[in-house]
């Protein structure tokens, strides 16, 4: 499709306009081939005559491509297209950064933005340039990314006008790379020297201009040096073109450099005291431009800062005096004032007067001799060969003298300032990689153009020659990339303007030729450059003037005027004021003049670039290099240093004039395009394919326009391929790459239209059909409801009409009826009037005077109640309040706890629904932990126990022989120990049912015994499997788990409750244990006197000791769940405790050995039962067994009830034996009222659990 078809009725487009450049307008009729009518948004209507193509006005971009945060990607590549878009991007949403390609254009916003603090820098780490909005971190992302993974050097080329933002988006990109480049997560002494230059090349090389407040009048390139590991282990910086002449001349509401005003600001500081510093208004170097202050700036404040970052780069104390001292020597010298002579024949001489009370100060300051600066600022020194004499000059020449050696003054300071920096920057390890971050000027313009602009334009030139090589370089390499046919890109290329400047019969050649001639002037040439430059394309002479001559730079045609260029490219100082100066005694002052010259005062020389050939022997002047010689060799050293590095490109723009926050100005701004090489970037683009879809975003976008036929699934490239081609006929429109489309300018529009078409198509038959179903379901409702309507209405009325003869005939009786009623209800009405106001008449007489007597009384205690009452009421106000501040208090504290507990309870609450499915599997694998562990502690126990018997087996071989001795005692022993133990096992048979096994006599008393602890037994297991039942049959019966559901929040607040106080009880448990084993402690201690009975004792408490240990262990792994079996062990094991402590002699031996056999029979039997029990429960029902189990359950309740009640007097009886023995009995009486209020609280929690359960 041609583009001339898509100037049809309704077609949007771009009309010039002589206020804001461009307009939109809309096409009102097809193109017919010779002219376009169109119609503004403000309704005038014009027609365009149109000759050829390029007459045609430019095409608008659809909606969605307005506001994109890459030009490039923009249908239709032109100035009001990348115009629009910017306008909508910074005015609309605020957005000052927008992408060109590798281009990034950056607006000056004129106001504080938030978008440049350590999270948005850590936001940028590590992202590919364009999956974030657009900004300078994401370019100096980008290079510091390409240094790390490619090994290349890499440079950041800021330009722009003076006001667009240069030095802060530099100072930016320098913060970001300090950060990500630094060693850690605080900066580094060498980062932080880095972002301290800033402040001082800022305020010796800055001024307020009338286009911005914070000019950099000088170009510089800073290096950043990397290691290895890429943290920054230095820097170096290069300056280029200082504004000299500001020194001395400022226009008006400009100022001078802020360094100046800084110091007269901060006169009062002790660095500054000794150095004559009024305000800045008193020195004529500073007062010019009649506006000395800046808006929001702090000139005392910003001096601090400076003299701060002096100390930080290392400057010494005499140094930084000396800096001080110079600067203030300048000032003082432009009020030197420069009279001429007062006598006849004077008027060729000058003089300063001996009044003048600013040179001393300014001999003073530099350390010169005041007679000698007196003398030459006035005269020169003429040399004629072998000879040479003192000729005075004129007042004029005297005043640019001075002004001349102020400038070189400052010049040189700067240079020397610059050079100590890089010094302080400068790194001993190995550099690894760099980045360059280049802040130069960009192109210039004025009324009146000097040396300055024609510098400032051709550095340009340069520039803008190394921009369009590299943007077109990366333009053919994305279609390499992609694999597509294409063919050679037509580009601008300036080098014949570069040529006119630097070639050997170029401008600056015949500009320093005419410096080297005795009496060259600007006129002289000037006249040269109309006479040999006449034939370049790009060089023209004015028509109005004979001192002037035009230079058409890649931008824009620039008048120079010839005038001061010859003065300016010479840049002379008169050698004998250089003399003087070199002779100070200040050695700053000296150094600044012995070292004269930018090879040793500026930076060392680029890396990668040549350095320009060594001067010659001989003559010093002959060979002094011009101004422009100088910048053209160092502008082409970092021309090679560019084209070594990988280059990134960031533009500025100046939005206005007025520096008002987001305003843009559409002349300023695409003036500042056309110069800056953004539309040149937008023209390469465009000559190629600029729109780019990937296969599935075009297929997602387009699919409206394709057939079912052309859809092949899972292949987007082939569905692409097929809507193309139906749709744009001719190939050369588009191209198919690996993994994109590329379509050329205008056809993503074109199809945009097709879409809009279809889509508008659709919804034209869609609303059609619509409309026609809802007024036919209308009609049709209506006609419904007119029927109803018709049927309801005659019915009313004929049910009207028979109410009311109905109500006429119901009328005439009730009015008979009424009317009677009414006469008989007067009369009675009457009557009954007469009588109760006889009677209230009568009683209010009565009231009045019972009342009256009743008043006087009760006005008494009336008083003194009311007295009584207010006493009260008073008290209680006092209490009220005193109870209201100590309910404030109490709420507060109440709050706080509360705020606590909910905190607790959520945490709780949250911890149980995580492990509420969990449950049932942590116990079983505790269960069976636990199982472990009984085993591991039973196999060390044994070993514990044989190291235990070994030990004993010495002792017993040891006692032998005593034994053998006393054998007649042992007999003795023995039968009384029968004795005992008859009384033992007799009282045993009454009271206890736990111990087990007498001697052969009793036998069937201890078989009873052996009953009862398995039916103890056998009532654990059994409680434990009733248990298991409940929850299997809740689970089954859905009422049951209803039941269970809703019950189940306040299961958990009491299960925590419990949990708590039983991890109390666990700590008086764990308490009483510590106590039992000092007491087992004293019982071994009474055993070790009777040799007789030492060895049972011993086996005896190894067990003991052992079966506290295996119970402990249950104990504590159980304690958290409650589990049956744990507390079973407990009480278990505190009856084996008991049997121990009421021991005394031999009374102790019987009774232990027969409880320790008891538990053991009844731990067997315990064992057996739970296996009988378990192979029951598999082979009986579910609800038979449930019923039965339950029944039983019931009975081993009772059972069990009075096992405890006979363990407890056991336990009574136990405590009371041994009377002779005070401290043992108090022992085990306060041992048995422990196991009993801990077995109270094992049944209230079994109790509870069953409630619960059941």
């Amino acid at each position: 499709m041609s583009t001339k078809e898509l100037y049809t009725k309704g077609a949007r487009v771009w009309i010039k306009d002589p206020q804001t450049v461009w307009k939109p307008a809309i096409v009102s009729t097809d193109f017919d081939g010779k002219s376009l009518p169109v119609e503004d948004e403000d309704g005038n209507a014009q027609t365009i005559s149109i000759k050829e193509d390029a007459d045609l006005p430019p095409l608008r971009n659809p909606e969605i491509l307005i506001g994109e945060n890459d030009l490039t990607s923009m249908s239709y590549l032109h100035e009001p297209a990348v115009l629009h878009n910017l306008a909508v991007r910074f005015v609309d949403k605020n957005e000052i950064y927008t992408y060109c390609g590798i281009v990034l254009v950056a607006i000056n916003p004129y106001y504080d933005l938030q978008i440049y603090n350590n999270d948005t820098i850590m936001a940028y780490r590590g992202q590919n340039m364009g999956d974030l909005d657009p900004h300078i971190y994401a370019v100096s992302e980008e290079a510091f990314k390409l240094m790390e993974r490619d090994g290349v050097n890499q440079s950041i080329i800021v330009s722009g006008e003076s006001g667009a933002g240069k030095t802060v988006s530099a100072k930016y990109s320098m913060r970001y790379f300090a950060s990500v480049g630094g060693t850690g997560e605080t900066e580094t002494q060498v980062e932080r020297r880095v972002m301290a230059s800033s402040p001082i090349v800022e305020a010796i090389g800055n001024a307020k201009t009338t286009r911005n407040d914070n000019s950099s009048r000088f170009g510089k390139y800073i290096e950043i040096d990397f290691s290895k590991s890429f943290h920054i282990i230095g820097a170096s910086m290069r300056t280029y073109l200082l504004e000299k002449s500001r020194v001395v001349f400022q226009a008006n509401d400009e100022r001078n450099y802020h360094i100046f005003y800084q110091m007269c600001a901060a006169k009062e500081e002790k660095e500054l005291l000794g150095l004559s510093l009024r305000e800045s208004d008193d020195f004529i170097y500073t007062n010019q431009g009649n506006n000395h202050n800046i808006d929001n700036v702090d000139d005392v404040k910003e001096f601090g800062k400076t003299h701060e970052a002096l100390k930080l780069l290392g400057f010494k104390d005499g140094d930084v005096r000396s800096i001080y001292k110079i600067m203030a020597a300048i000032l003082h010298l432009g009020n030197v004032t420069i009279s001429p002579g007062s006598g006849r024949g004077d008027s060729e001489t000058s003089t300063v007067r001996a009044e003048d009370a600013s040179l001393p100060v300014v001999a003073s300051l530099l350390e010169v001799d005041e007679k000698l600066l007196r003398q030459w600022l006035c005269n020169k020194k003429v040399v004629a060969r072998n000879d040479s004499y003192i000729t005075p000059l004129k007042a004029a020449e005297a005043s640019q003298a001075r002004d001349a050696l102020a400038k070189c003054i400052y010049s040189n300071l700067f240079d020397w300032i610059v050079f100590q920096i890089n010094k302080a920057l400068k790194t001993s390890h190995k550099v690894n990689k760099f980045i360059g971050v280049l802040d130069i000027y960009g192109f210039e313009t004025f009324d009146v153009n000097s040396f300055e602009q024609f510098c400032i334009n051709y550095a340009n030139e340069k520039l803008q020659q190394q921009f369009n090589q590299h943007v077109f370089k990366l333009e053919q390499e994305e279609y390499v990339k992609e694999e597509i046919e294409w063919k050679m890109i037509d580009y601008y290329d300036n080098q014949p303007c570069i040529d006119l400047i630097e070639s050997k019969l170029g401008v600056l050649a015949l500009l320093d030729e005419e410096c080297r001639m005795p009496k060259g002037s600007d006129k002289s040439w000037v006249d040269k450059l109309y006479d040999k430059c006449k034939n370049w394309e790009h060089f023209s002479k004015p028509r109005l003037s004979q001192t002037a001559f035009l230079v058409r730079h890649f931008a824009d045609k620039v008048e120079y005027e010839c005038d001061g260029f010859l003065h300016k490219n010479r840049d002379t100082v008169m050698e004998e004021q250089v003399v003087i100066l070199k002779a100070s005694k200040n050695k700053l002052v000296s150094n600044l003049f012995i070292s004269e010259g930018p090879d040793t005062l500026g930076a060392p020389p680029a890396r990668g670039g040549k350095l320009p050939p060594p001067s010659a022997a001989g003559n010093k002047k002959a060979h002094k290099k011009t101004v422009g010689s100088q910048f053209r060799d160092s502008l082409n050293l970092l021309m090679d240093n560019l084209n070594s590095t990988n280059p990134h490109y960031v533009r500025c723009i100046k939005p206005n004039d007025a520096k008002q926050a987001f305003m843009f100005d559409n002349a300023r701004a695409v003036q500042q395009l056309r110069a800056c090489g953004v539309l040149e970037t937008v023209r390469i683009s465009a000559a190629g394919y600029p729109s780019r879809w990937t296969y599935q975003d075009f297929y997602v976008r387009y699919r409206v326009l394709c057939h079912s036929k052309d859809v092949k699934q899972g292949d987007y490239r082939k569905t692409c391929e097929n809507i193309v081609a139906r749709l744009i006929p001719d190939p050369d429109k588009y191209q198919f790459g690996k993994n994109k489309l590329f379509f050329r300018a205008g056809q993503v529009a074109y199809m945009e239209k097709l879409r809009s078409d279809k889509l508008k198509a659709c919804g034209i038959m869609i609303q059609k059909n619509v409309k026609m179903w809802l007024y036919r379901k209308k009609y049709l409702r209506i006609q419904a409801a007119t029927g109803t309507i018709q049927r309801w209405v005659r019915g009313h009325m004929a049910r009207r009409k028979v109410t009311d003869i109905r109500r006429n005939k119901a009328a005439v009786k009730m009015q008979a009826v009424v009317r009677g009623w009414l006469q008989l209800k007067r009369y009675q009405k009457m009557r009954k009037l007469a009588i109760g106001l006889q009677a209230q008449i009568r009683a209010w007489r009565a009231r009045r005077e019972y009342g009256e007597m009743r008043r006087n009384k009760a006005a008494l205690t009336i008083q003194t109640r009311v007295r009584g009452w207010l006493q009260r009421k008073r008290y209680q106000n006092s209490l009220r309040m005193i109870v209201m501040a100590q309910s404030a208090v109490r709420r507060h504290f109440a709050k706080k706890e509360l705020k606590k507990l909910k905190i607790e309870a959520k945490s709780v609450t949250h911890q149980r629904e995580l492990n509420k499915g969990l449950e049932n599997k942590i116990i079983s694998l505790q269960q069976r932990l636990t199982e472990a562990k009984e085993e591991s502690k039973s196999l060390r126990s044994k070993v514990e126990k044989g190291a235990e018997l070994s030990g004993e087996l010495v002792k017993f071989k040891k006692s032998e022989e005593e034994s053998k001795i006393k054998g007649f005692n042992i007999k003795e022993l023995e039968e009384e120990l029968r004795s005992v133990q008859a009384e033992l096992a007799h009282e045993r048979d009454e009271k206890v049912d736990l111990v087990t096994e007498k001697v052969r006599s009793e036998e069937e008393w201890a078989n009873a015994q052996v009953v009862h602890k398995e039916e103890i037994g056998k009532l654990k297991e059994e409680l434990e499997n009733s248990k298991k039942l409940v929850e299997s049959s809740s689970q089954i019966d859905p009422e049951q788990v209803s039941r269970l559901e809703r019950e189940k929040t306040a299961i958990h607040q009491e299960y925590e409750q419990e949990r708590i106080a039983y991890q109390k009880l666990l700590k008086d448990f764990n308490r009483l244990e510590i106590a039992n084993e000092n007491l087992q402690d004293e019982v071994n201690v009474l055993r070790g006197g009777n040799k007789h009975n030492r060895t049972i004792s011993n086996v005896s408490m190894t067990s003991s000791i052992m079966g506290e240990e295996d119970m402990n262990l249950k104990v504590e792994e159980e304690s958290a769940y409650g589990s049956v079996f744990g507390r079973s062990s407990l009480r278990d094991r505190q009856v084996e405790s008991l049997a121990v402590f009421p021991e005394s002699g031999q009374q102790d031996v019987g009774l232990m050995m027969k409880l320790q056999g008891a538990l053991k029979d009844a731990l067997r039997e315990k064992e057996a039962l739970e296996k009988k029990v378990e192979d029951i429960e598999n082979s009986v029902a579910g609800a038979e067994r449930q019923s039965a189990e339950i029944q039983k359950l019931q009975e081993l309740e009772i059972e069990n009830g009075k096992l405890r009640e006979d363990m407890g007097r056991l336990r009574t009886t136990v405590a009371n034996l041994g009377t002779e023995e005070a401290g043992e009995n108090e022992a085990a009486r306060e041992m048995a009222d422990q196991f009993e209020a801990m077995q109270e609280e094992l049944d209230r929690r079994r109790a509870e659990c069953l409630q619960l359960k059941t």
